[in-house]
């Protein structure tokens, strides 16, 4: 027969594991419902920037912010529960400082489920790396510019993961093009000069298309006027996967290319003139591409695009692209050919 102190101790054993459960998922509760996001910058040889080259700011669902902008020297901390600042590790025998670190967290059991979205601030042409409760995401900036990238929150069991959405423009690609140079993961001048171009003429018919004005046949038209526009960008990230396969490295060239058309740039150029020309926006890019410098130089020109540029670029095309009317595949599909000939024929 047990003893009264035998179950005495018992019952306190009993207790203390009921306690530590619930501090245990208490404490789980928290860290479900919390989260940080950290970002940090590279040096041109591939190793991570001892500098706060980039900062950043949080902006939550309704609109509140926790950060800090360096173009005006404001910290903000207006999310409830939230906190940033800057962080290195460094070396305390040789005095050597660690890569530098600048982070946001948001904590506590009542956060706002929704889209969150995060500016980006630029110190320097550089390339960063930002992770949080999505995939960490790699991308370049430049000095004194804000990039955008948003993220949908929701600690509820069986929500989907969040995946980011980033804000593209066309002087985004353009800036894109110019850091990777900085940064040698693209080849020299004349080869990014000649892909500026393309991006230049794509953004001229996109302008054009801007003009035309909201309504259900409108809309119609500016997907029609939207076509050619992204045919251009889709041409631009064709032409640097064949560029690619040919060359991936600044120091030295390994062919990826199984079949000779695959590495083959003129001859990309050649078919989406033929299966294209019909298209009044491609006419108009021919005829100011064929004009270009790039045909002196396109034989002497060093070319090259490493695979980390050639992802983060591609990503950007893309997001431009479903920016324009929301889903990659749409204008390829939404209008059909007899809509097409209909509207060609309104103009």
């Amino acid at each position: 027969m047990l003893n009264s102190s035998y179950l005495k101790k018992i019952t306190i054993s009993l207790f203390g594991i009921v306690l530590f459960i619930i501090c245990f998922c208490n404490f789980f509760i928290r860290e479900v419902n919390a989260f940080s996001i950290h970002i940090g910058s590279y040096e041109s040889d591939g190793s991570f920037s001892v500098y706060n080259n980039v900062y950043m700011i949080i902006v939550d669902p309704i609109g509140r912010e926790t950060g800090y902008n360096p173009f005006t020297n404001k910290w903000s901390r207006e999310i409830p529960n939230s906190g940033s600042g800057s962080d290195s590790i460094g070396d305390d025998e040789s005095g050597t400082e660690g890569p530098a670190d600048f982070g946001v967290e948001i904590f506590g059991d009542n956060i706002d489920i929704g889209e969150y979205k995060i500016k980006i601030f630029g110190l320097k042409d550089t390339k960063y790396l930002i992770e949080g409760p999505f995939e960490k995401y790699v991308g370049y900036i430049t000095s004194g510019s804000i990039s955008t990238i948003s993220f949908n929150f929701d600690p509820t069991p069986g929500a989907p993961p969040p995946t980011i959405t980033k804000i593209v423009t066309f002087q985004t690609l353009r800036d894109d093009f110019n850091v990777a140079q900085k940064l040698n993961q693209i080849g020299d001048d004349k080869f990014v000069n000649s892909l500026i171009k393309m991006v230049d003429i794509a953004e001229k018919l996109y302008n054009r298309c801007q003009q035309i004005k909201d309504g259900s046949k409108e809309d119609k038209h500016k997907r029609l006027c939207y076509r050619p526009v992204i045919m251009i960008l889709e041409l631009i990230k064709k032409r640097l996967e064949i560029v690619n396969r040919i060359c991936d490295n600044p120091n030295g060239c390994k062919s990826k290319c199984k079949l000779k058309d695959e590495c083959d740039e003129e001859k990309a150029f050649d078919n989406f003139r033929k299966e294209n020309i019909k298209e009044e926006g491609i006419k108009e890019f021919f005829s100011e591409w064929d004009k270009d410098e790039w045909h002196k130089h396109k034989k002497m020109c060093k070319k090259f695009i490493t695979d980390e540029a050639l992802k983060i670029i591609s990503e950007d095309i893309d997001w431009l692209i479903k920016s324009l009317d929301g889903n990659k595949d749409k204008l390829k599909d939404k209008l059909d050919k007899d809509e097409i000939k209909d509207l060609k024929s309104e103009k």
